[in-house]
Parts: C-alpha cells; sequence; structure tokens
C-alpha cells in the first residue's frame, strides 16, 4: 500500500458540477514539496452509474483519484465509507457545494506539521450566485471567523472545512442516525472533543460555499435553524447533557415564545431585524421538538 499523508474526502450526492468546480479547485492546489496526497470521491446516489467518472475531465495533478460507492441514502454512511478507504495519516473533508483557495492544503499541513493537535478547521464563506431577494444581507449566510491558533469547541467543527488526525477514527465514525437531518459531523466531533480531542483554527485554510437562490430564501433559513436546533438538542441529549428534558424542553418552548413576540414586535423597524428574530426562535422551537425526541429530515429522497 501506498504511504499517503493526506486524504481528501468528499461525499457527494446528485451535485456534478458542483463537484466538478471542486475538484478543478483541487486541481490548482499548491502542493508542498513531498507532500502524499490522494483524493477519495464517494458517491452517495443509489441511481448513479458506477461506470461515470466522477467530473467529465476530472483529474487532480500529482493525487491518485479514486471514486467509490455507496448506494445506502445517508450521508453518515458516505462519510464513513470516504474514511474505511483513506489511506492517509491525516484526513481532509470538503464538501461538494465548495471551493478551496489554491493554498487550502498547504496552510493546513504547516498546521498540521506543528504536532500539538487534533484537528484543524477553517473558515466557509459564502459565494453567491446571485441575489434572489435584494433585502435579505450575507449576515444570515456568514459564519464566524477566529484567529489562527484559538482552539474550537463543537460549534465551529464540521467537515465542510476542516483537516483531522485519521487515528481519531480509530473507535469513532459518522452516526448514521443523523444520515438524513444532517449535523452527523457536529455529533462525532463534540463527542470526540468530549473525550479530550483537541481542536484549533486555521484562518488561512479558506473554503467557498455556493450559495444558489434557492438557498436566499425567509423560509429556507427558518427551516434550516429548526433543523438546527432539533440536531442540537439530540446531540446534547447523546453526551448526557440533558438531565430533565421536560425542563430542557419547556425552556426551549419558553425562548421560542419569547422570540416569536419579538420579531412580531420587530416587523416596523424592518424585515431583517424580524427575520433574525424568527429565526432564532425556530431554533428553540427545534430544541424543544427534539428534547421531545421528535427528528427532522434535511435530506430527503
Amino acid at each position: 500500500m501506498t504511504a499517503v499523508d493526506v486524504s481528501i474526502c468528499i461525499a457527494t450526492y446528485r451535485r456534478r458540477h458542483g463537484l466538478a468546480r471542486l475538484l478543478e479547485s483541487l486541481a490548482r492546489q499548491k502542493i508542498p514539496d513531498g507532500l502524499r496526497v490522494e483524493v477519495i470521491v464517494v458517491d452517495n446516489d443509489p441511481a448513479s452509474d458506477p461506470a461515470d467518472p466522477p467530473a467529465a475531465g476530472a483529474a487532480v495533478p500529482g493525487c491518485a483519484l479514486r471514486r467509490l460507492r455507496e448506494p445506502r441514502r445517508n450521508i453518515a454512511y458516505a462519510r464513513n465509507r470516504a474514511v474505511d478507504a483513506a489511506r492517509g495519516r491525516w484526513l481532509a473533508f470538503v464538501d461538494d457545494d465548495e471551493v478551496v483557495d489554491e493554498g487550502w492544503l498547504a496552510a493546513y499541513w504547516a498546521r498540521a506539521s506543528e504536532g500539538d493537535c487534533d484537528g484543524w478547521f477553517g473558515p466557509v464563506l459564502p459565494r453567491f450566485e446571485a441575489w434572489a431577494i435584494p433585502w435579505l444581507d450575507e449576515s444570515f449566510f456568514t459564519r464566524r471567523r477566529l484567529p489562527s491558533g484559538t482552539s474550537i469547541s463543537g460549534a465551529d467543527a464540521r467537515t465542510g472545512n476542516a483537516l483531522v488526525r485519521r487515528t481519531l477514527f480509530r473507535d469513532s465514525g459518522f452516526d448514521p442516525a443523523f444520515g438524513r437531518s444532517g449535523g452527523e459531523d457536529t455529533a462525532l466531533f463534540r463527542g470526540l472533543l468530549a473525550r479530550g480531542a483537541h481542536f484549533a483554527w486555521c484562518d488561512e485554510a479558506i473554503a467557498h460555499e455556493t450559495v444558489p437562490a434557492s438557498r436566499q430564501r425567509p423560509g429556507w433559513l427558518v427551516r434550516r435553524a429548526f433543523r438546527g436546533g432539533c440536531v442540537h438538542a439530540r446531540i446534547e441529549r447523546g453526551l448526557g447533557r440533558v438531565p430533565s428534558r421536560v425542563s430542557a424542553t419547556t425552556r426551549s418552548a419558553l425562548g421560542a415564545g419569547v422570540l416569536l413576540a419579538a420579531a412580531v414586535a420587530l416587523l416596523p423597524a424592518g424585515r431583517v431585524f424580524a427575520l433574525r428574530a424568527l429565526v432564532r426562535a425556530m431554533g428553540q422551537a427545534g430544541q424543544a421538538w427534539g428534547h421531545l425526541g421528535g427528528s427532522f429530515s434535511e435530506y430527503g429522497d
């Protein structure tokens, strides 16, 4: 078996053009001398043809490119398939609706070479195809950035842009119970943090996420917030941090009610202010639903 330093793991589902853009950005990487890299693409579409290439003309110079299939429709199974096939000492994760800067991998490798961290996570900046609703500003889609080297919690640990040690997966994996709701990455990394893993931020490893017009809608933001709240509650329960479901449900429901009232009160001040309060309210409502044992399907057939 050929020795590999970094395995770049990509799970994809019916995003042929997005995957092509991602692979093109990987082909432009300025890979440090001597760094051995492979790219693993796992297709999670049961209807896909195994004989099809991952993208027309796709090639990543200097990297072995392997295409695998995971016919079980579940993002956690697809990610685990990539991890199981990986040969690298480090695993890099990036999504199929993203592209990465040419210095992305080099920035991560410089940090990994310091040897004092189990994983590094970087910024994902929104990239808009076009503005669907003029008054909906970028703040609804931006995530916080941190100084490089800052230790991070589970809130900033996700597979959208990450480099983690392969050894973390010896006794851990992505939980298929989150395969349709999403949040399998947050659940995994928060569990690893609870067991003593050390993660930090690498602000120089930049990825860009395409935000299509279909996501630039108040309805999508509200739905996403509800899903996020539900997943958060499920993870908290799984980690044993919810001593009483009744009190947790009551607290979240009350928070949702207060924020809904605030959203109505803020309407005269402008739709942006009202929507921000509504999104937070739906996050609390999702937590209440999650504490009650409810689930939410983000990824349907």
